[in-house]
């Protein structure tokens, strides 16, 4: 065995110890997982919005709208978009994207708000000659600043959730 290999096994130990337990692990028979399949996310107006809710649904519900939700979650998104290139003629030549949701977590119980935050992500496209290629670079960085803003309240709901589990 190499000393490379001693060191990873002998890091892999020391984590074990050290409590490291992965936030999407089982505990004291719950799981963060079937916390999260017990939420419905709201509708989210636009084209945008409803990337992002397809992209929750996929990450929170993998296996289709939950049957007796206890949750719902309720996402309010904003776009702001600025040139930042400039040439000296005054064309464009890039723009920044901003996007940022506003989320509540809702109990559907007695309807108080269980989780509130903000998420927000920049991304940016060049502005090129073709107009076909202008439509798609700023499609693709609006996806990914979505995928973004996702994959950040999935994290949080996970947390959440995960806080509200007993040890085991």
């Amino acid at each position: 065995m190499s000393w490379s290999s001693r060191i990873v096994l002998a890091g892999l130990m020391l984590l074990g110890g050290c409590g490291f337990e992965p936030l999407n692990a089982p505990r004291a028979g719950s799981s963060v997982p079937a916390a999260l399949s017990t939420v419905q996310i709201a509708n989210i107006p636009d084209r945008a919005g409803q990337y992002l809710r397809n992209y929750l649904r996929d990450e929170i519900n993998p296996y289709g709208v939950p049957g007796n939700p206890q949750y719902r979650l309720d996402i309010r998104l904003a776009e702001q978009r600025a040139d930042i290139g400039l040439r000296r003629d005054d064309i464009r030549t890039r723009t920044n994207l901003t996007l940022e949701a506003e989320y509540r977590l809702v109990a559907l119980v007695d309807g108080k708000v269980v989780l509130q935050g903000r998420s927000r992500t920049l991304s940016s496209f060049d502005i090129l000659i073709n107009d076909y290629a202008n439509v798609v670079s700023e499609q693709e960085a609006r996806q990914q600043a979505l995928r973004q803003i996702g994959a950040d309240i999935r994290t949080r709901l996970s947390l959440h959730f995960r806080q509200d589990q007993p040890a085991s």
